[in-house]
């Protein structure tokens, strides 16, 4: 019997092939996130997801603290989450406050990532 090769991939799953877009995929903001960028590239990391219980939420931490912690809005797209979550960082670092719209100051529940 004779072995079937196993079709190419184009890649891991979540990976460009080819690096470029096509127009279905949103493009970066002309600003390209530097931001998130600088906060990765020095050991940082943001997350992007359920925290839960709050659905949709953003998180940037920079190996030693949570910078910021925000709530995605109603119909807010992917990248405009993105373009908030770099100007939070970038207000977290110029500020040394944190950027919080996850924990309500009323409530005795706090989130900490």
């Amino acid at each position: 019997m004779e072995r079937r090769g196993k079709a190419a991939r184009g890649g891991s799953p979540g990976s460009l092939a080819g690096g470029s877009s096509s127009p279905t995929q949103p493009k970066a903001s002309s600003a390209g996130w530097l931001h998130v960028q600088a906060l990765i590239d020095g050991g940082g990391q943001i997350m992007i997801g359920t925290v839960a219980p709050i659905r949709g939420a953003a998180v940037a931490h920079d190996g030693k603290k949570t910078l910021v912690m925000l709530r995605r809005r109603l119909g807010e797209t992917l990248p405009s989450l993105l373009d908030r979550l770099d100007a939070a960082i970038a207000t977290a670092k110029s500020t040394g406050s944190r950027v919080d719209e996850i924990n309500d100051a009323s409530s005795d529940r706090r989130y900490e990532i």
